[in-house]
């Protein structure tokens, strides 16, 4: 069957981010939405969720939801009959082979990290995690011609250095992998990669890998992944090892020295790179921080109206204050009576000035009497 196409990893991806994914993962709830509409039965559903998530985190990764769906649509479509037992190699995504292939070991019994093979009994035991100045600047050359410009690394960007590990099968291969990888991210950084060539270096020399990683390591893989910052990081220009000893990975540096890039026959899941990934997130970038924006200035405004609404209230309280005191002081039995007192006073002096305006009509009577007498 056909790898995926382009399109059709696009058309995917507007569904995936339709459904509102956290963290670039989709749970079980928003997927089942998707899944019900395609009318397949509960147990072809459940078949292909185990088949697509793949890390077994119980969510779907857009490269696991593509799986879903492509699964999903050949049943529908009728391009097959039933779903496979185990994914095929077209529909791996590369990112996450080394997991299928850890897993079929499991499945299989052929780890070998437990079984009394005649190559395990020759495996030694004195596992040195101890990193040599020069074993560094070994492993650093390696590192720095597989990462990417973000400085991470993919377990399929260092293939071709498996194919030079002889006598390593993948299964170990894949188990170092994932103690450095405890989250099982897609990429790893520089010092996950360098603990990683580390163990690959002590297993060709004949040194069984260990089953866990020293706590101070464990404490550094568990860390959060940096941000992708494009001026944090920029890949260092290949060098050429000076040593002439033919030592771990010096074989692989050498074939990579102006190599094309490796062929990936694989499903392609980077098409949306640059394109609608990218764009989605840097729109939902772009409007969180037209979100911070706006709440600062509603902020400031509303600072402004607080002040004034503070400088009413102030004035208020204190006319409620005068007002309160004012009828406090009304109140009192001291003030009524000064107040009769004063109106006594008032009541006196109007009947003295009354008697007065009596005694001056008289007089003016007895002054127009004599006027009429005198005509």
């Amino acid at each position: 069957m056909p790898k995926l196409e382009e399109w059709e990893i696009k058309k995917y991806w507007q569904i995936f981010s339709g459904l509102k994914p956290v963290n670039n993962k989709l749970s079980g709830d928003k997927v089942s939405v998707v899944f019900k509409n395609s009318r397949l039965d509960q147990t072809q559903l459940e078949k292909v969720w185990d088949l697509s998530d793949i890390d077994v985190d119980g969510q779907l990764d857009f490269e696991e939801f593509c799986i879903a769906m492509r699964l999903i649509f050949d049943l529908v479509n009728g391009n097959t009959s039933e779903l496979p037992k185990s994914l095929p190699d077209w529909l791996i995504p590369g990112s996450k082979q080394h997991l299928v292939q850890a897993n079929r070991a499991v499945a299989g019994n052929s780890t070998g990290f437990d079984s009394d093979t005649d190559e395990e009994l020759m495996l030694s035991s004195d596992f040195d995690w101890y990193i040599s100045p020069s074993d560094k600047s070994r492993y650093e050359d390696i590192y720095a011609s597989s990462a990417d410009r973000f400085g991470r690394i993919t377990f399929q960007s260092l293939s071709e250095l498996y194919k030079t590990l002889n006598g390593v099968p993948e299964t170990d291969i894949s188990f170092a992998w994932n103690l450095v990888n405890p989250k099982q991210s897609e990429t790893i950084d520089k010092d996950q990669c360098l603990v990683f060539l580390h163990i690959l270096s002590q297993r060709s020399s004949g040194k069984r890998v260990p089953k866990s990683v020293p706590p101070s390591l464990r404490a550094t893989f568990n860390r959060e992944t940096p941000s992708y910052d494009v001026n944090d990081y920029q890949a260092e220009e290949r060098k050429k090892p000076s040593s002439t000893k033919q030592a771990f990975g010096e074989s692989y540096l050498s074939k990579i020295t102006g190599s094309s890039k490796i062929p990936n026959n694989k499903t392609d899941f980077s098409a949306t790179d640059g394109t609608d990934w990218e764009e989605v997130k840097l729109r939902r970038e772009l409007k969180e921080l037209e979100e911070l924006i706006q709440k600062a200035e509603d902020a400031k405004n509303n600072k402004g109206l607080d002040d004034k609404l503070s400088l009413a209230k102030y004035e208020f309280e204190n006319l409620l204050k005068y007002k309160e005191q004012q009828v406090a002081e009304l109140g009192t039995g001291s003030d009524l009576q000064s107040i009769r007192a004063n109106i006594e006073v008032v009541q006196s002096q109007v009947s003295q000035l009354e008697s007065f305006l009596e005694q001056k009509r008289t007089e003016l009577g007895g002054l127009q009497r004599e006027i009429e007498a005198l005509r």
